[in-house]
């Protein structure tokens, strides 16, 4: 006999009336959203989904004694390539005549080209770089409906989570898959040579702008992430046909924003007369990541940085924007309307007993930075990757 037991919360209100939440309006389960412009809008069309990974790690067995001998180099280990194996259900019942003529250029389209697989865990939008390795159709002579098998390389190992402020969610059901494509059904048997039968060919070039203006009435405040978080998990749990399909643009953050709010997190000097700009900042991401960018809008001169008990040094005086890349390459700008300079490889110093690169882990970082200039207010501002596995 099976038992069916339903989790509820309870809260005791002021005379003595009782309110039920429900938990099921919650999964901290990652869920398959979207492959590439592949929308999975419904629990049907997704059948199973299986993500496999590991980490690299080596042992050696013990020729005289239990067990293996394990060389750790670091707290966390580094995560191998991952793989999803896919089982999508296309039911296209819904669509036109015209529509299904596409439907499975459409698919395969998705599926031959790399790019991105997002995921919703919880209230956490995730997304990871893939492309197909291996793919296979069963046969199956069922009416308005496709099956198939994807098996993915997600080869960086990792699973990003989604930048609020540059990614953007537009309103999508099944029928809308045709907007923004240049679909056409083409008759071969015509004979037909003028240009009006040849017109689709001029816009293959521009088929990135082409895209980029369909959505752009979607690239807005309103439909950025940040504006609809709340309700991103009970619309992608659901699925109920409506739902969700996500564009991402990082320019278009700047114009809606400003350039100098998408730099990420801000710490400033507590005092313009003092030199030091010291402060902690938390991140929520779940593997500790080096992808780190520092930017300081002010005054310097040599100035000392200091993340979480590593320390680099940019040789020069500066009055302006200087900015520090995850690579080492350093960049000068006067102002925003300039373009940044690169400056010479020998700027970065790296202190005796220091290594090269900052890393942000889970938690509370802390943050130094010796301006040796006393006299303007300056601040720092940290953009770094949030990732899991």
């Amino acid at each position: 006999m099976h038992l069916y037991v339903q989790i509820a919360m309870f809260e005791t209100y002021r005379g003595g009336m009782v309110k039920l939440f429900e938990c099921d309006s919650f999964f901290p389960v990652r869920k398959y959203v979207q492959l590439n412009d592949l929308v999975i809008d419904n629990y049907d069309m997704l059948k199973t989904a299986d993500l496999s990974g590991g980490f690299k790690y080596h042992s050696t067995e013990y020729s005289f004694g239990h067990g293996s001998y394990t060389n750790f180099r670091a707290e966390q280990g580094f995560s191998k390539e991952q793989q999803v194996s896919l089982t999508l259900k296309l039911d296209y019942r819904k669509l036109s005549r015209e529509q299904r003529t596409h439907y499975l250029d459409w698919l395969h389209y998705n599926i031959t080209r790399q790019g991105k697989i997002w995921a919703i865990e919880g209230d956490t939008l995730l997304w990871a770089y893939c492309y197909v390795d291996d793919f296979s159709k069963p046969y199956l002579y069922e009416k308005c409906k496709c099956e198939i098998d994807v098996d993915l390389v997600l080869w960086e190992g990792i699973w990003h989570k989604a930048d609020g402020r540059r990614t953007f969610l537009k309103p999508y059901a099944a029928c809308d898959f045709l907007e923004c494509l240049n679909l056409q059904a083409i008759d071969e048997c015509t004979g037909c040579l003028d240009a009006d039968c040849l017109s689709c060919l001029g816009k293959q070039d521009h088929e990135d702008c082409e895209s980029c203006y369909c959505h752009e009435a979607y690239f807005t405040k309103e439909h950025a992430l940040c504006s609809l978080k709340k309700e991103i998990a009970n619309v992608f749990y659901k699925q109920c046909g409506d739902s969700y399909q996500i564009l991402t643009n990082c320019s278009v953050g700047n114009k809606l924003w400003g350039e100098e709010s998408m730099l990420g997190t801000k710490i400033c000097k507590k005092e313009s007369c003092k030199p030091l700009i010291a402060g902690r900042f938390y991140s929520n991401t779940v593997l500790s990541t080096g992808n780190v960018t520092i930017t300081i809008i002010g005054v310097v001169n040599n100035p000392i940085i200091t993340i979480n008990d590593n320390t680099m040094e940019i040789d020069g005086s500066f009055d302006g924007i200087l900015t520090l890349t995850p690579s080492g390459e350093v960049y000068f700008a006067e102002d925003f309307k300039c373009k940044p300079k690169l400056l010479p490889v020998e700027t970065v110093k790296i202190p005796h007993g220091n290594t090269f690169g900052f890393t942000i882990h889970q938690g509370e970082n802390r943050i130094i930075i010796d301006t040796q200039d006393c006299c303007k207010m300056t601040c720092v501002y940290l953009d770094f990757e949030r990732i899991t596995i």
